[in-house]
């Protein structure tokens, strides 16, 4: 992980290691902590009056259907964090390809075109997070409901009533505040990535002549320094060789 986590920050700028950090945080927390309710959940649903275990069931699953139209958020959650994994692994392992290839490149022009080639790639890593991202906050904000109720309305008929009777219960999710927030923080996830996708395509457009640099900075800074240096104490020694010989020559 720390090996993969290097690698990313390499391939990024500035915004784009931002937009990492973010996503290697916030969803596996995100899915741990919806696991973690997903597992008690049902346990934590109850009715008034209280029904039998098939009639619990069957309110249960309507109130998930009803909060929940398409996915709950837990496979929700898995499914944008496998989408957006996916994306960043490919693209490590194409950036640590390709600028190995740009640093190995000795001819000018060549080196010119790789690199104005994985800076359109990335261009395109960067619009295809935001389009899935885009896609699945609107998805998530269609067919979510994000504050869940505290009260919930079961009609079913109450299997323990003799004969069955169509009763309306009153239903409620004990962990109905913290699944809202959960909820919040999906949305508010979706939306800095978002806004750092963003921030990453206008910083990629304003400083596309230095795109490189920023990326293989301390490399190509390292190596102007020592070419600078070198050529300052070559100048330096040339300059006192001179004023030696001058010397010499006023002295003789």
């Amino acid at each position: 992980m720390d090996k993969i986590t290097e690698l990313a920050f390499k391939s990024q700028t500035v915004c784009g290691a931002v937009h990492f950090v973010l996503f290697l945080v916030s969803w596996p927390t995100i899915i741990g902590l919806l696991k973690g309710l997903h597992d008690t959940d049902k346990e934590n649903f109850n009715c008034i009056p209280k029904p039998s275990d098939v009639t619990q069931q069957l309110c249960y699953n309507d109130y998930i259907s009803t909060v929940s139209l398409l996915l709950i958020p837990l496979n929700f959650a898995l499914i944008i964090g496998g989408i957006l994994g996916f994306f960043w692994v490919v693209f490590i392992l194409y950036s640590v390809l390709a600028l190995r290839q740009i640093n190995k490149e000795g001819d000018s022009n060549e080196k010119k075109c790789l690199s104005k080639r994985y800076m359109w790639r990335f261009f395109f890593h960067v619009c295809i997070q935001l389009a899935a991202l885009g896609v699945m906050m609107g998805l998530f904000c269609g067919f979510q409901t994000l504050h869940l109720p505290v009260v919930y309305i079961c009609s079913q008929g109450n299997s323990t009533q003799i004969p069955t009777n169509q009763v309306n219960m009153t239903c409620n999710d004990l962990h109905h505040r913290q699944k809202s927030k959960l909820n919040i923080g999906i949305v508010t996830i979706m939306a800095i990535s978002i806004v750092l996708c963003i921030v990453s395509i206008v910083h990629l457009f304003l400083t596309r002549k230095d795109f490189l640099k920023q990326l293989l900075g301390d490399q190509e800074i390292d190596n102007q320094q020592f070419v600078q240096t070198h050529q300052q104490v070559k100048t330096v020694h040339r300059v006192t060789i001179q004023v030696l010989n001058e010397a010499g020559l006023q002295k003789g």
